[in-house]
């Protein structure tokens, strides 16, 4: 690949698709960890948004102050195994995405324009792989501020609903009167509304008619629980337990709140769960809720759900998904975008591709996982005393053609059967 450094964004007559460009020789800047991964709308391309370490380039054992962090929006072409484009994060900030968070980078429906949490709490726009302007909801929040697009504004889980403009640096953006304390936010389209988590409960605000659509408080469940939106805002998942090491899944429809049905589980404590794009299938891995005897494992499954019913098992024996994926929009599972396949990354590496209907194995390939450059921070390398167990990162279906493996410090992309197409490495330097 080429050593120059990555461009800025600019107008310069390159090729353009879906208005966003593609830069001359971009590359992955150096010691740049991806934080949060996007899919286009209609292309199969991939934004991550990247921040690099506060330390420069040269050799860590000089002394003297270290330089200002930077970071990136990059744009991966899924199908042709290339980077499409490197904007730096300019003047607003030296990070991009935040990790803790979900869903704090995001595509306009157009293609042309991508959302990204900037800095410490704010959110930036950009357009054609230029930056457009930046708005802070909440100078407070010592995280992430999540959002959806709601047509051509934003509304962030702050109730507050904007624009933004070329050269905007906004702070002025008063909550909407009704709208409820958002947590974990979607788009729902089919509603017109904005979907998610309300204290315990679920709740869908009309955010240009300034209207509460439904509020569902769920007082009669426990009060620990993990709560699991599809990307559409048609479907909710909320996993909680029922007994000491026994979990209940309970499904409630995104419209209007009904609660549709519940699953216990195959085994009896889930640890992980996950929609397909389109909110057709939800699969969540489980575990033997008993601690196993010395020396032998939990039994592992992957339980498939449709429609708020439980239709298929996945057997893992004492197998489990890989824990280290690191960006949260990813996971060791995967369903396909139509939910008719899911792929499982194993801990020792191995990818397994089941069909979604009969539990039938499409493909099983190893998905290696490069070493981490010795010139990453400590905190991502590990130390002599502590090392870092193997990041193999998490899995993603950008289209049904292309499966990516992505952690902090790699990504790579697959055919459904396994043929790698192409792999990135952070540089160290």
């Amino acid at each position: 690949m080429s050593e120059q450094k990555p461009q800025r964004a600019a107008d310069d007559g390159s090729p353009r698709d879906e208005g966003w460009p593609v830069q001359p020789n971009a590359r992955w800047p150096r010691r740049c960890l991806i934080e949060n991964v996007a899919i286009h709308p209609s292309r199969p391309w991939l934004a991550a948004a990247c921040t690099a370490d506060a330390l420069d380039a040269r050799d860590e054992s000089e002394q003297g102050p270290a330089s200002s962090g930077e970071a990136y929006i990059l744009v991966f072409d899924a199908e042709l195994g290339t980077i499409r484009t490197a904007t730096q994060v300019i003047g607003e900030g030296d990070s991009a995405g935040w990790s803790e968070n979900k869903d704090l980078l995001r595509w306009h429906p157009d293609g042309r324009r991508l959302a990204a949490n900037m800095g410490l709490n704010g959110i930036g726009l950009f357009e054609n792989a230029r930056f457009v302007g930046v708005a802070f909801p909440d100078e407070t929040r010592d995280s992430g501020v999540g959002y959806v697009w709601v047509g051509d504004r934003i509304f962030a889980d702050t109730g507050a609903l904007f624009e933004l403009h070329p050269g905007d640096r906004r702070f002025d953006l008063s909550p909407m009167i009704g709208a409820p304390a958002f947590e974990e936010i979607e788009w729902n389209a089919a509603i017109g509304a904005v979907v998610g988590r309300v204290g315990n409960g679920i709740a869908a605000f009309d955010p240009v008619r300034g209207k509460l659509v439904y509020q569902v408080p769920m007082g009669d469940l426990p009060a620990s629980f993990g709560m699991d939106w599809s990307s559409d805002g048609r479907s909710c998942a909320r996993r909680h337990p029922i007994a000491p090491n026994v979990d209940e899944v309970v499904f409630f429809d995104g419209d209007d709140g009904r609660r549709i049905g519940s699953v216990t589980p195959s085994l009896p404590r889930t640890r992980t769960g996950v929609w397909a794009p389109d909110g057709s299938l939800f699969v969540m891995h489980t575990e033997g809720g008993r601690e196993p005897r010395p020396g032998k494992r939990s039994e592992s499954h992957v339980d498939l759900v449709r429609g708020g019913r439980l239709v298929r098992t996945l057997d893992l024996a004492s197998r489990l998904p890989g824990r280290s994926h690191s960006i949260p929009e990813t996971s060791a599972l995967a369903p396909t975008p139509a939910g008719d396949a899911v792929a499982i990354l194993l801990e020792d590496g191995e990818v397994r591709v089941h069909d979604a209907k009969s539990g039938a194995l499409r493909a099983a390939f190893a998905a290696s996982t490069p070493g981490i450059p010795a010139g990453l921070p400590d905190y991502y390398r590990g130390y002599p005393s502590v090392p870092q167990p193997v990041n193999r990162g998490g899995l993603l279906w950008v289209t049904p053609d292309r499966l990516v493996q992505v952690a902090p410090h790699f990504i790579a992309f697959f055919t459904p059967d396994g043929k790698k197409l192409a792999e990135f490495v952070v540089p160290d330097r």
